[in-house]
């Protein structure tokens, strides 16, 4: 009995509440397996214990919070500077002044001291983290380094400078020299010219995320990058201590709050063991993390829901203990809110000051510790990041596999796994593929961050086969001053027909494509008499699998006969076989259920004459 009088009630009690509630459902119905093949279930009774090297042990991060590091692209200028200095100063006095605490700098590999002096004039950078962006150069860490000795200034401890040539190789297929990289950073250490906190290489692994990359593979050859750094560093002379110390990952953030919580913590753990099993200690074995939200979630179409997305983002990476994160403005993917991106910048931030002023995110050594969900995620991703690791050590190192080109195939694959998933929507896109903004104005490019031309991997985005459709749609509306639209001829009552109507509305604004009619038809005639009225040359029937049989092959008929070249039908994937033959013998043209191929729908009915 519990102290107020209630019998105890266990786990088998809590169990039957559950079945009720399911009605009928199993409970393992509700499981669902991540791209990894790790099963999520909707239950966790226990877990692993907690490794020590998830928790976070900075005393400046659990008091002050982590960094909140605003990105900046730098476009090349002449002599080594940049085109527009005054207002890409602006913009970073900006963000430091709304409540930015660390910078991002993308240099050109020809910059110079003097050209970050005249955008950076009022940084501190004994004070304010500065780092550079992932690079195969050491042209701009030297600049850097020259700026902070010109002022008689150390860097702020959580600067980096941004070398990563082995990433460099695998962005964009330019190889440089990991070896000379890392005794150039020996050399720097010997100086005295870099401070205590600074890292000099980068393990970039967010471009591994954005060409399609499952975590566990991002785990695996993030760590084996991280492997050749430590290894150079330690040629060039250093100590393992040492040479761990300098070297700091930058990781990607998705909408998936609990996934990517637990491959950051993974990430820790991974690095912890490869350090220590170096000989290096506990202490430098801890990992230095920077999580950017994934520029892959990113769509162009409905630019406001990647306020959410990003939002999820940054929760779960400042959860999982990141020391530096970066929320990518909402229109990160098409520059399409206003001109000077201002706006774009402040919500960036001002995400990441809710978490940390207003919930208080960064005061908890590890907020999710405990959780038997997060704990067996971490363990399950470590363990399958491991054997991605052991797999490229086996095989000669991450240079070796980016050389024969195995990381680029397999990434490959897994994109196409997943690219499959998407098209079908069985992973869902919020203002995409699922609850479309058809009314929305096609995005105004004011400027994109989106690469193109790269010999190396790929940028890919979630949103990119339903936006294409939608592109054509506004195509076609520019061209014939009409959106591209379908009848709905809708069988029966609103009660009857409406679930499957909204249904197909749903999928047909994902392609961009408006649909008229919906309203219901008492006959095969009335039908045909409203189809032949719209002027339209496609049609959808909708109704229930009952109405089907009654009237759906008189419809499809007379549609036909009223001038309807294509013909779909709205069903379940559980709609009898007899049924639909029946169906498709009197005129329908394709079979319409969650599961297909969403997008190869939408382009052939854009396809079909007079739709598209």
């Amino acid at each position: 009995m519990t102290a107020d009088g209630w019998p105890a009630a266990g786990a088998d009690d809590w169990l039957a509440l559950v079945a009720q509630t399911l009605r009928g459902w199993d409970l393992g119905e509700l499981s669902s397996t991540t791209r990894d093949g790790i099963e999520i279930r909707p239950l966790y009774t226990g877990g692993p214990d907690r490794p020590a090297a998830v928790a976070v042990t900075d005393p400046r991060r659990l008091e002050a919070g982590w960094d909140v590091r605003a990105v900046h692209s730098l476009a090349p200028g002449t002599g080594g500077g940049w085109g527009d200095s005054n207002g890409l100063r602006q913009q970073i006095e900006d963000d430091l002044a709304g409540g930015a605490t660390s910078l991002e700098l993308e240099a050109p590999p020809g910059a110079t001291a003097d050209g970050l002096d005249r955008v950076l004039p009022s940084v501190d950078l004994s004070q304010t983290p500065l780092a550079l962006a992932p690079n195969g150069e050491l042209g701009p860490a030297e600049a850097l380094l020259g700026l902070a000795a010109r002022r008689d200034a150390g860097l702020a401890p959580g600067s980096s400078l941004g070398i990563d040539p082995v990433g460099e190789w695998a962005r964009s297929s330019r190889r440089t020299d990991c070896a000379e990289a890392a005794e150039w950073a020996a050399r720097t250490v010997s100086s005295g010219s870099l401070a205590p906190g600074v890292v000099a290489f980068t393990v970039d692994s967010t471009r591994y995320a954005d060409a399609g990359a499952t975590e566990a593979q991002d785990l695996g050859w993030a760590t084996a990058t991280g492997v050749a750094y430590l290894r150079a560093l330690v040629e060039a002379g250093l100590s393992t201590d040492a040479a761990a110390g300098l070297i700091g990952f930058r990781l990607a953030a998705t909408a998936d709050q609990f996934v990517t919580i637990a491959a950051l913590r993974a990430a820790r753990v991974m690095w912890t063991r490869v350090v220590t099993a170096s000989g290096g200690s506990a202490d430098a074995a801890r990992q230095y993390q920077h999580a950017v939200t994934a520029a892959h979630m990113y769509s162009r179409r409905d630019p406001w829901v990647n306020l959410l997305r990003g939002a999820s983002a940054a929760l779960a990476a400042g959860v999982a203990g990141a020391d530096a994160v970066t929320v990518l403005p909402f229109d990160h993917a098409s520059g399409a809110v206003d001109a000077d991106g201002s706006s774009c910048r402040r919500l960036a931030r001002n995400t990441q000051l809710l978490l940390l002023e207003e919930s208080h995110m960064a005061r908890a050594a590890d907020p999710a510790g405990g959780s038997f969900y997060v704990e067996s995620l971490t363990e399950e991703l470590a363990s399958e990041g491991w054997r991605v690791l052991q797999g490229i050590e086996a095989s000669g190192g991450i240079e070796a596999a980016i050389d024969r080109g195995a990381l680029a195939a397999a990434m490959e694959e897994s994109w196409q796994s997943r690219l499959g998933a998407l098209r079908t929507r069985r992973e869902a896109l919020t203002g995409v593929s699922e609850f479309p903004f058809l009314d929305e104005a096609a995005p105004t490019r004011h400027g994109s961050n989106e690469a193109g031309g790269t010999s190396g991997l790929p940028r890919r985005r979630l949103a990119e086969p339903f936006e294409d459709l939608r592109d054509a749609a506004d195509r076609h509306q520019a061209a014939t001053g009409k959106r591209p639209a379908v009848w709905i001829a809708a069988l029966g009552s609103a009660a009857a027909h409406s679930a499957r109507t909204a249904w197909a509305q749903n999928l047909l604004a994902a392609g961009g494509i408006e649909a008229h009619g919906a309203t219901g038809v008492d006959s095969p005639v009335a039908a045909a008499a409203d189809f032949a009225a719209s002027g339209l040359t496609a049609a959808v029937i909708t109704g229930t699998d009952d109405m089907y049989r009654l009237r759906g092959p008189s419809t499809a008929n007379a549609l036909a006969e009223a001038g309807a070249g294509f013909v779909a039908l709205a069903c379940d994937p559980d709609t009898p076989a007899d049924l639909l033959e029946a169906l498709r013998s009197a005129g329908v043209d394709e079979v319409w259920h969650d599961g297909i191929d969403a997008a190869a729908a939408l382009e052939r009915l854009h396809g079909a004459p007079g739709v598209g």
